[in-house]
């Protein structure tokens, strides 16, 4: 009979084994030439419209209280939200502070100069505010605008974009609908592959370019597919204008271990009304 000491011994080790193998399969080493010494894990949650009507919250719209409510959340429990630029400083080696977490803004819409930029400059927090060019175009040549439904003009997404707290990234030119079979970026049935990517080159270079000239020369760094439709052809085409990251809205924890790669698939949690993304991230990291 082996000795108490032993047995106790053993089933350390194999617990020992055990945690490291979860451990590995919720974070994988880092590979050596990324420079980075461990991976991280990080959320990204994606707002949309903030508003004060409560008749008009749902899924995608929910009330500035709420968003202060997630604000303070991350603040008592010491996260660090980022920019895209630190995560593609990250694959160059630079580390990401210790709990990192990536808020980002999709469509353009008014209400976040109106009611997220104030909180976020209150709490010094950064976000990346994905614009539809043709929308940013359509309200710079409109005097009357209305919170609920108009999107930023460019004059505001200059100020926005100079604040240092805003990274303005690509959501597409003209590409966010759900009409005569398109599904916002993605490649249609039955499109040629060749047709496809200069369609998707076009629309996204005029928003880039439509960035460089109103924002002072600033080009995105990041596309937003619209509706989270994605098409694996279009890869290419991000890279060729310089796009280095792209946002989905596969609702997931990444694992980052500073390979470029992994920044064309980051997944993200869809915050609505009455759901508070210290739920949603409690929900994410559950066993």
């Amino acid at each position: 009979m082996k000795p108490l000491s032993h047995i106790i011994f053993v089933l350390a080790l194999a617990l020992g084994v055990a945690l490291a193998a979860t451990a590995a399969r919720l974070c994988p080493a880092a590979p050596a030439w990324t420079g980075q010494t461990q991976c991280v894990r990080l959320p990204a949650v994606m707002y949309h419209h903030i508003l004060e009507e409560t008749s008009l919250l749902n899924d995608y719209t929910i009330l500035p209280q709420e968003l202060r409510e997630d604000l303070l959340f991350l603040q008592r429990e010491g996260y660090t939200p980022i920019l895209i630029r630190d995560l593609i400083r990250y694959t160059q080696g630079e580390p990401l502070p210790e709990k990192p977490i990536l808020l980002t803004f999709d469509d353009g819409y008014e209400s976040f100069a109106v009611y997220a930029f104030p909180l976020l400059e209150e709490f010094g927090y950064p976000a990346v505010y994905s614009v539809i060019g043709s929308w940013a175009d359509f309200y710079s040549q409109r005097q009357e605008h209305r919170v609920r439904y108009s999107h930023t003009d460019w004059e505001t997404l200059q100020a926005l974009q100079q604040s240092g707290l805003v990274e303005v990234q690509n959501h597409s030119y003209d590409l966010h609908r759900l009409e005569d079979g398109q599904r916002g970026a993605q490649r249609r049935a039955g499109e040629p592959a060749s047709a496809y990517q200069q369609r998707l080159a076009q629309d996204l270079r005029q928003l880039q370019e439509h960035c460089a000239q109103n924002l002072k020369g600033w080009q995105p760094t990041c596309f937003a597919w619209p509706f989270g439709f994605s098409s694996p052809e279009a890869l290419p085409i991000l890279r060729q204008l310089g796009i280095s990251a792209a946002l989905t809205c596969e609702e997931r924890i990444n694992t980052l271990t500073g390979d470029p790669e992994e920044l064309f698939h980051l997944g993200r949690f869809n915050r609505p009304h009455g759901k508070p993304l210290e739920q949603i991230l409690a929900a994410a990291q559950a066993p």
